[in-house]
């Protein structure tokens, strides 16, 4: 299942250590922006004291740096790029959060491996990755209570950007590609996972930006 070891060459190949170091020195300087801003600061209102959380593409940790001091006690964070799971465990260290787990790989290649967590985000993850209904599918299957995610908006757009982002990576001779998958497909699987949203935002014209719940019945 998955992408494996293919998807961790590709993924190394754009998101490398220098590009990890340049982004944790932005959060350092400037703290968290954008979508991702938005996703922490709702998650923030939340009763988040003892809850665990799996942050899947999790790059130099900005969700889990931004949620413990808010009650989080365990995180697993998985990312492809060895490049940004170095930077992201380095910063940690500093803050002492020894309880963080940290896995290289393609998350749903390594699924099984993963255990339920009660919190799980993927942030600008979607559009990363060509199999879209197997990641939904393994990541809602280890989601207990809260799924939050952060992808492009699916209008002519989006696409339209997205065709020169892959066309400037092939003539780079670089095969990672970016992807944007049907909105509509996506709420659909999420809703038959039985979770309902209980936050949406938009970014302009780029991002949305959602929050689901399990639903207890």
């Amino acid at each position: 299942r998955g992408l494996g070891d293919v998807y961790k060459r590709q993924a190394n190949q754009l998101f490398d250590e220098k590009s990890a170091k340049k982004e944790l020195k932005r959060y350092l300087n400037k703290g968290v922006k954008g979508p991702t801003k938005r996703l922490t600061d709702a998650f923030k209102k939340l009763n988040l004291n003892g809850l665990s959380l799996l942050d899947i593409g999790g790059g130099i940790g900005t969700i889990s740096l931004e949620l413990i001091p808010y009650g989080i006690s365990k995180v697993v964070s998985i990312d492809a790029s060895s490049g940004y799971l170095n930077s992201a465990k380095s910063e940690a260290e500093k803050r002492h959060y020894t309880f963080i787990n940290y896995h290289l790989g393609d998350f749903v290649a390594e699924s099984e491996q993963i255990e339920l967590h009660d919190i799980v985000t993927l942030d600008k993850v979607l559009c990363c990755y060509p199999y879209v209904d197997e990641l939904l599918k393994t990541s809602l299957s280890k989601t207990a209570k809260y799924y939050a995610l952060v992808y492009p908006q699916t209008h002519w757009m989006a696409h339209l950007s997205a065709m020169f982002v892959n066309l400037r990576m092939k003539i780079q001779r670089n095969p990672f590609r970016t992807f944007i998958h049907s909105s509509k497909l996506i709420e659909s699987a999420i809703k038959d996972a039985g979770f309902s949203k209980i936050y949406t935002d938009r970014i302009g014209v780029s991002w949305q930006v959602h929050i689901y719940k399990k639903e207890f019945k």
